[in-house]
């Protein structure tokens, strides 16, 4: 991604968690529009990780990072309440990382399981597009944590590999969605 362009995207990204952390959860359907916001997020975090060495991109991908933790705290404090629960315990950052690497290895068997899946048209992407945010969403929420626990490097090279193969996959279909759009507009046209 271009750093000019990441820059005017998180700041939109940043300005839209703000005004979501504003709004009060009245009910459950309401998480839909926080679910949004992190998955939104997790996609610029997980495409940004090679511009993270500009310091004013890793400042916003910093304040990006905090807004989601605490989008998803509101999101389970609210789930907590509903059910009489109790908010649960965190982990030390060993335990996450350690359970970052499970949690990759079943996320790769679950995208080489969607690689295998064929697709024959653009109504049918959501079975590539659905597995593409559950990786963005380790790679966003195992990078701070690849230092306290080497092996996780590895994992996230694997998933970040799935995670190239599923966007070239969907781009190639939306594309020729297009060009078959744009063919059959200009048909109609003569």
């Amino acid at each position: 991604m271009d750093p000019q362009r990441a820059l005017a995207d998180g700041q939109l990204f940043v300005k839209n968690a703000e005004e979501e952390m504003d709004r009060k959860i009245l009910r459950e359907d309401q998480l839909y529009f926080i679910d949004n916001q992190v998955e939104a997020i997790d996609t610029f975090l997980a495409d940004t990780e090679d511009l993270a060495g500009d310091a004013q991109i890793k400042t916003l991908r910093d304040n990006l990072r905090d807004l989601k933790k605490k989008l998803e705290k509101k999101s389970i404090e609210f789930l907590a309440t509903q059910g009489g629960e109790e908010m649960p315990e965190e982990g030390t950052p060993k335990e996450e990382a350690e359970a970052m690497v499970a949690f990759g290895k079943d996320f790769i068997e679950m995208a080489d399981e969607a690689l295998k899946t064929k697709i024959k048209g653009i109504e049918q992407v959501a079975a590539w597009e659905d597995p593409l945010a559950t990786l963005n969403s380790f790679l966003a929420d195992s990078e701070v944590l690849v230092p306290v626990h080497p092996p996780l490097k590895k994992v996230r090279e694997d998933v970040r590999a799935r995670k190239m193969e599923l966007q070239k996959r969907i781009s190639d279909v939306v594309g020729a969605w297009r060009q078959s759009d744009l063919a059959g507009g200009e048909d109609e046209d003569e």
